[in-house]
């Protein structure tokens, strides 16, 4: 499913949409056969589960500086420089992935041997969790805090707290469409 971005502003839009788009992931990921959901697609391709553990990683850098106190965040990264739209921070992150940005090692999944049924049920537990912890640390944020506090994207540079949220949605987004396109699903 794509975003419909039209209305997509309030905290409470982003919030129904990263729950939408984390139960996408987990009927998606549930729906392969268990080889599919653990092989690479292609040599140097992130199998399904990869990008499911690297959504995890993200999730949970993004949920630390949600969950780190107003004035750290302030001090730290100042006021967001920028105010983009959801459509604006989709575009400037595609931008970046042209020019050749690449995920930050930080973010690279590790290679796990196991692919037993039990393995998937823990990859799908873990992103479902740090999903979850991500909207709760969203919860805490007002709507005027999300747009007068930044933190640091390492190919966006300093955005909008709401800019990160933006991201973060149109980041699963991007994995998921990736992994659908991969094995030939809408």
């Amino acid at each position: 499913m794509t975003v419909n971005p039209s209305g997509l502003h309030g905290r409470g839009a982003v919030l129904k949409a990263l729950e939408q788009v984390e139960g996408e992931w987990a009927l998606c990921a549930n729906d392969l056969p268990l080889e599919t959901f653990f092989r690479e697609p292609a040599p140097g391709r992130w199998s399904p589960a990869l990008h499911l553990r690297h959504l995890t990683l993200t999730h949970g850098r993004v949920a630390v500086g949600l969950r780190t106190p107003r004035p750290v965040v302030r001090t730290l990264f100042g006021s967001p420089q920028t105010a983009r739209s959801y459509q604006e921070l989709r575009e400037a992150y595609r931008a970046a992935l042209a020019a050749g940005g690449k995920a930050p090692a930080r973010y690279i999944p590790r290679p796990d041997p196991r692919t037993g049924a039990e393995t998937r049920v823990a990859v799908l537990r873990d992103y479902a969790q740090a999903a979850q912890n991500l909207r709760a640390a969203l919860e805490r944020w007002s709507e005027s805090a999300l747009d007068a506090h930044a933190l640091p994207h390492d190919l966006l540079g300093k955005i909008s707290v709401r800019e990160m949220v933006f991201f973060t949605l149109y980041h699963d987004h991007h994995h998921l469409d990736g992994v659908r396109a991969t094995l030939g699903k809408k």
